[in-house]
C-alpha cells in the first residue's frame, strides 16, 4: 500500500510540468507574433514607394554626380598635335679645301671664332705659284714670237703665189703652221689665266657672317689641291631633322607652326616652321623626314643639340569643346545632358571639328558657363533630379 502514493505524486509532478511547457510555448508563439506585428508596422512607416509622396504625386529618384562627373563649359584653344624630334643644325654652312698645293702659310681662325664675310680663314705660300705664273707668261711670249714669224711667212708665200713663185702647197703649209701656232697660244694663255687663279686663291676668305666649327689643319703643313680646311656655319637659323611616323604624316603640311623644347633649356619654348616634308620614307623604317626651322638670332641654339617638338594640327581658337563621350545620340539627333536647375535637360547640339588625339570634339549649342555631364554615365536620362557632390 506505500507505493501507490508515490506513484500519484509522480504522475502529478509529470502534468505540472507538462502545464508548463504548455504555457511557455504560447508564450514564445505571443511573443514571435508581437515581433512580426512590430517589424511590419516599422516597416510601413519607414519606407515608402519611390512613386508616393504625402499628396500621392509621382517623381523620380534623386541621383548624386560627383564633381568629375560634370564640367563646366569655356571656350578654349584647341589643336591636335603631332611629336617630332631631332638635333638641331645650322641652315647654312660652308666647308672650305684647298684650293692649292701649297705649304700652309696663314690660319689666322680657330675652332670657335666668329667671322665675317671677307675675312681671311687661310693663306697658301705663293712662291711657287709666282713661279708657275712667270713660266707660263714667258710661255706665252715665246708662242707670241713664233706665231709672229709664221705669220710673216704666210703673208710671203702669199705674195710669191700670187706672183706665180711659190705653190699652193707652201702657201698651205705655211697657214697650217700660223693656225697650229695659235691653238698652242691658246692654250698657253689659259694655263697662265689657271697659274694667276691659283696665287689669287692663295687666300681663303669667308663668303658668310658666321663661326668657325671645325679646322682640320695647321699652319706649316703642306696640302694638296681640295684637302679640307675648316668649316664655318650661320647660326642664325636652324634646322630639325625630324622622323614623323607614316601614320601622322599625311597631318603635317609646310608653314605649320612647331612648339620646340631644346635640351639644356629648360622650361623655355621656341618656335619653328615646318619647310620641307620628304617624299619618300626612311629606308628599314616607318618615318618620314621632316624638316623645322628656327630662328636663332641671339645665337644660343648651337648644332647637334636635341630637341623635341609639337607640331600642332587643326589648331582652332576659341571654341567649345566636349568629350566624345558627353555626345549622346537619339532620334532627334546628338545632344548633351545639361545641368540646369537641379534637373537634368536635353540641349541639342552640332558637331564640328574632332581631335581625336584628345578625344574631343566641337559643338555648338552651348553657352560658356554652362554645366554638362562629361562622364560615361549611359543611364542618365533627361529630367532626372541630380545633385553635385560639394556644391
Amino acid at each position: 500500500m506505500s507505493a501507490l502514493p508515490s506513484r500519484n505524486v509522480a504522475a502529478t509532478e509529470d502534468a505540472v510540468f507538462a502545464s508548463m511547457n504548455q504555457s511557455r510555448n504560447q508564450v514564445r508563439k505571443s511573443l514571435v507574433l508581437v515581433a512580426i506585428t512590430c517589424s511590419v508596422g516599422l516597416g510601413y512607416v519607414f519606407w515608402r514607394p519611390s512613386s508616393e509622396v504625402l499628396h500621392g504625386a509621382p517623381t523620380r529618384a534623386l541621383v548624386e554626380l560627383a564633381q568629375v562627373d560634370v564640367s563646366t563649359i569655356k571656350r578654349r584653344d584647341i589643336a591636335n598635335e603631332v611629336r617630332v624630334a631631332g638635333s638641331l643644325m645650322p641652315i647654312r654652312r660652308a666647308s672650305f679645301t684647298a684650293p692649292v698645293a701649297a705649304p700652309v702659310l696663314e690660319l689666322p681662325v680657330k675652332i670657335g671664332d666668329a667671322v665675317k664675310a671677307g675675312a681671311l680663314l687661310a693663306r697658301f705660300d705663293t712662291a711657287a705659284l709666282k713661279s708657275t705664273l712667270i713660266t707660263r707668261e714667258a710661255a706665252v711670249d715665246a708662242m707670241n714670237a713664233r706665231l709672229d714669224l709664221a705669220q710673216s711667212v704666210l703673208a710671203r708665200n702669199t705674195n710669191l703665189r700670187e706672183r706665180g713663185v711659190a705653190s699652193e702647197a707652201t702657201r698651205l703649209e705655211a697657214k697650217s703652221q700660223v693656225e697650229n701656232l695659235r691653238a698652242q697660244l691658246r692654250s698657253l694663255r689659259a694655263e697662265v689665266a689657271d697659274a694667276a687663279r691659283a696665287l689669287s686663291d692663295a687666300e681663303v676668305r669667308a663668303t658668310f657672317d658666321g663661326v668657325v666649327s671645325s679646322r682640320f689643319v695647321e699652319e706649316g703643313q703642306t696640302l694638296a689641291v681640295n684637302t679640307e680646311l675648316l668649316t664655318v656655319v650661320d647660326l642664325s637659323r636652324m634646322e630639325v631633322d625630324a622622323g614623323v611616323p607614316t601614320s601622322r604624316i599625311s597631318r603635317v603640311q609646310p608653314e605649320q607652326i612647331v612648339e620646340l623644347s631644346v635640351e639644356g633649356f629648360p622650361g623655355r619654348k621656341f618656335t619653328g616652321k615646318v619647310v620641307r616634308i620628304a617624299p619618300t620614307a626612311v629606308a628599314g623604317s616607318r618615318a618620314v623626314r621632316v624638316f623645322v626651322t628656327i630662328s636663332n638670332d641671339d645665337r644660343l641654339l648651337k648644332g647637334g643639340m636635341f630637341t623635341t617638338g609639337i607640331v600642332k594640327i587643326d589648331d582652332r581658337k576659341a571654341v567649345i569643346a566636349l568629350p566624345t563621350v558627353a555626345i549622346r545620340h537619339d532620334q532627334a539627333g546628338p545632344f548633351a545632358l545639361k545641368v540646369e536647375g537641379g534637373l537634368l535637360k536635353r540641349q541639342a547640339v552640332e558637331l564640328g571639328q574632332a581631335w581625336t588625339d584628345r578625344d574631343l570634339v566641337e559643338v555648338s549649342g552651348l553657352l560658356d558657363g554652362e554645366t554638362v555631364v562629361t562622364a560615361l554615365l549611359p543611364n542618365l536620362s533627361p529630367d532626372t533630379s541630380v545633385t553635385i557632390g560639394g556644391m
